[in-house]
Protein backbone atom coordinates (compact mmCIF):
# COMPACT_ATOMS: atom_id res chain seq x y z
CA UNK A 1 0.00 0.00 0.00
CA UNK A 2 1.39 3.54 -0.79
CA UNK A 3 1.74 5.68 1.69
CA UNK A 4 0.54 9.26 0.96
CA UNK A 5 2.98 11.33 3.10
CA UNK A 6 5.90 8.98 1.18
CA UNK A 7 3.95 10.53 -2.27
CA UNK A 8 3.42 13.89 -0.50
CA UNK A 9 7.52 14.13 0.96
CA UNK A 10 9.08 12.94 -3.08
CA UNK A 11 6.36 15.14 -4.43
CA UNK A 12 7.37 18.26 -2.50
CA UNK A 13 10.87 17.73 -3.09
CA UNK A 14 10.37 17.46 -7.05
CA UNK A 15 8.43 20.95 -6.53
CA UNK A 16 10.67 22.39 -4.81
CA UNK A 17 13.54 21.61 -7.17
CA UNK A 18 10.98 22.21 -10.19
CA UNK A 19 10.45 25.53 -8.61
CA UNK A 20 14.35 26.77 -8.33
CA UNK A 21 14.97 25.25 -12.11
CA UNK A 22 11.57 27.47 -12.80
CA UNK A 23 10.01 24.37 -14.63
CA UNK A 24 7.02 23.73 -12.40
CA UNK A 25 5.22 23.45 -14.89
CA UNK A 26 7.08 21.41 -17.76
CA UNK A 27 7.83 18.75 -14.73
CA UNK A 28 3.88 18.78 -14.32
CA UNK A 29 3.49 18.02 -18.10
CA UNK A 30 6.40 15.21 -17.73
CA UNK A 31 4.52 13.61 -14.75
CA UNK A 32 1.43 13.35 -16.42
CA UNK A 33 2.84 11.39 -19.56
CA UNK A 34 4.53 9.17 -17.21
CA UNK A 35 1.50 8.48 -15.31
CA UNK A 36 0.03 8.19 -18.93
CA UNK A 37 2.75 5.89 -20.76
CA UNK A 38 2.89 3.82 -17.08
CA UNK A 39 -1.31 3.25 -17.67
CA UNK A 40 -1.20 2.68 -21.41
CA UNK A 41 1.77 -0.09 -21.37
CA UNK A 42 1.27 -2.55 -19.10
CA UNK A 43 4.12 -4.32 -19.87
CA UNK A 44 6.61 -1.34 -18.85
CA UNK A 45 4.76 -0.93 -16.05
CA UNK A 46 5.17 -4.38 -14.51
CA UNK A 47 9.05 -3.75 -16.04
CA UNK A 48 9.08 -1.09 -13.61
CA UNK A 49 7.51 -1.98 -10.60
CA UNK A 50 9.32 -5.68 -10.55
CA UNK A 51 11.63 -6.63 -8.51
CA UNK A 52 13.49 -9.09 -10.19
CA UNK A 53 14.21 -6.37 -12.68
CA UNK A 54 17.79 -5.04 -11.92
CA UNK A 55 17.51 -0.92 -10.76
CA UNK A 56 20.32 -0.10 -13.50
CA UNK A 57 18.07 -1.67 -15.78
CA UNK A 58 14.94 0.34 -14.74
CA UNK A 59 16.83 3.25 -15.19
CA UNK A 60 17.93 2.44 -18.39
CA UNK A 61 14.42 1.36 -19.66
CA UNK A 62 13.05 4.60 -18.53
CA UNK A 63 15.88 7.23 -20.51
CA UNK A 64 15.30 4.89 -23.59
CA UNK A 65 11.67 5.34 -23.86
CA UNK A 66 10.98 8.89 -22.24
CA UNK A 67 14.45 10.26 -22.08
CA UNK A 68 14.24 12.44 -25.08
CA UNK A 69 10.66 13.34 -24.04
CA UNK A 70 11.32 14.78 -20.68
CA UNK A 71 12.73 17.47 -18.93
CA UNK A 72 16.35 16.28 -17.80
CA UNK A 73 14.77 16.77 -13.91
CA UNK A 74 11.96 14.80 -14.38
CA UNK A 75 13.72 11.98 -15.29
CA UNK A 76 16.46 12.46 -12.37
CA UNK A 77 13.57 11.85 -10.26
CA UNK A 78 12.50 9.07 -11.91
CA UNK A 79 15.87 7.54 -11.37
CA UNK A 80 15.91 8.51 -7.94
CA UNK A 81 12.61 6.14 -7.49
CA UNK A 82 14.22 3.52 -8.90
CA UNK A 83 17.14 3.85 -6.78
CA UNK A 84 15.41 4.17 -3.83
CA UNK A 85 13.15 1.51 -4.29
CA UNK A 86 10.04 3.62 -4.68
CA UNK A 87 8.56 2.41 -8.38
CA UNK A 88 5.47 1.93 -6.64
CA UNK A 89 4.56 5.51 -6.29
CA UNK A 90 5.45 6.54 -9.70
CA UNK A 91 1.91 6.86 -10.79
CA UNK A 92 0.47 8.30 -7.12
CA UNK A 93 3.29 11.00 -7.79
CA UNK A 94 1.70 12.88 -10.10
CA UNK A 95 -1.30 14.18 -8.57
CA UNK A 96 0.41 14.96 -5.46
CA UNK A 97 2.57 17.29 -7.53
CA UNK A 98 -0.53 18.86 -9.48
CA UNK A 99 -1.75 19.62 -5.81
CA UNK A 100 1.09 21.24 -4.44
CA UNK A 101 1.66 23.18 -7.66
CA UNK A 102 -1.90 25.06 -7.69
CA UNK A 103 -1.24 26.08 -3.91
CA UNK A 104 2.54 27.51 -5.11
CA UNK A 105 0.61 28.98 -7.86
CA UNK A 106 -2.47 30.38 -5.62
CA UNK A 107 -4.89 27.59 -7.17
CA UNK A 108 -8.17 26.04 -5.35
CA UNK A 109 -9.81 23.25 -6.71
CA UNK A 110 -13.78 23.24 -6.25
CA UNK A 111 -15.92 20.74 -6.70
CA UNK A 112 -19.07 22.28 -7.23
CA UNK A 113 -22.56 19.79 -6.61
CA UNK A 114 -25.53 21.80 -7.92
CA UNK A 115 -29.24 20.12 -8.30
CA UNK A 116 -29.34 22.28 -11.66
CA UNK A 117 -27.38 22.54 -14.63
CA UNK A 118 -25.47 26.53 -13.31
CA UNK A 119 -25.58 29.45 -15.58
CA UNK A 120 -22.26 31.07 -16.98
CA UNK A 121 -23.36 34.02 -15.28
CA UNK A 122 -23.99 32.07 -11.84
CA UNK A 123 -20.37 30.15 -12.12
CA UNK A 124 -19.06 33.43 -12.49
CA UNK A 125 -20.29 34.80 -9.05
CA UNK A 126 -19.72 31.16 -7.57
CA UNK A 127 -16.32 31.40 -8.42
CA UNK A 128 -15.40 35.19 -7.30
CA UNK A 129 -17.39 34.85 -3.87
CA UNK A 130 -15.24 31.26 -3.11
CA UNK A 131 -12.08 33.45 -4.71
CA UNK A 132 -12.64 35.95 -1.96
CA UNK A 133 -13.57 34.07 0.76
CA UNK A 134 -10.24 31.55 0.70
CA UNK A 135 -7.84 34.07 -1.37
CA UNK A 136 -6.76 32.33 -4.01
CA UNK A 137 -8.27 31.64 -7.97
CA UNK A 138 -10.68 28.73 -7.58
CA UNK A 139 -11.32 26.69 -10.77
CA UNK A 140 -14.65 25.25 -10.53
CA UNK A 141 -15.19 21.31 -11.45
CA UNK A 142 -19.22 21.16 -11.39
CA UNK A 143 -21.53 18.34 -11.86
CA UNK A 144 -25.79 18.24 -11.50
CA UNK A 145 -27.08 16.22 -8.89
CA UNK A 146 -30.41 16.37 -8.84
CA UNK A 147 -30.73 14.28 -5.17
CA UNK A 148 -29.44 17.65 -3.07
CA UNK A 149 -33.15 18.76 -4.41
CA UNK A 150 -31.52 22.69 -4.56
CA UNK A 151 -28.57 24.52 -3.76
CA UNK A 152 -24.90 23.36 -4.43
CA UNK A 153 -22.49 21.72 -2.55
CA UNK A 154 -18.75 22.69 -2.52
CA UNK A 155 -15.56 20.85 -1.66
CA UNK A 156 -12.05 22.75 -1.93
CA UNK A 157 -9.82 20.56 -0.26
CA UNK A 158 -10.67 19.21 3.00
CA UNK A 159 -13.60 21.98 3.47
CA UNK A 160 -17.18 21.12 2.24
CA UNK A 161 -19.69 24.14 1.99
CA UNK A 162 -23.77 22.38 2.21
CA UNK A 163 -25.97 25.14 0.76
CA UNK A 164 -27.83 22.22 -0.46
CA UNK A 165 -31.58 21.88 0.28
CA UNK A 166 -30.83 18.15 0.89
CA UNK A 167 -28.17 19.47 3.91
CA UNK A 168 -30.79 22.22 5.26
CA UNK A 169 -33.04 19.53 6.02
CA UNK A 170 -30.69 16.89 7.53
CA UNK A 171 -29.16 19.78 10.08
CA UNK A 172 -33.46 20.88 10.74
CA UNK A 173 -33.73 17.02 11.40
CA UNK A 174 -30.69 16.44 13.65
CA UNK A 175 -31.85 19.35 15.63
CA UNK A 176 -35.14 17.74 15.84
CA UNK A 177 -34.13 14.56 16.90
CA UNK A 178 -31.23 16.26 19.54
CA UNK A 179 -34.25 18.21 21.35
CA UNK A 180 -35.84 14.60 22.03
Amino acid sequence: MIQRRVVRRYAAALLSAARRANVIDRVESDLGLVAYTLDSVPLLRRAVRSPVVPRERKKQILEELLGDKLHPLTLSFLKLLVDKRREEILSAVEPEYVQLADEVRGIAKAQVLSAVELTEEQKRRLAEGLSRATGKNVLLSIEVDKSIIGGVVVRIGDTVIDGSIRGQLAAIKERLMGGM
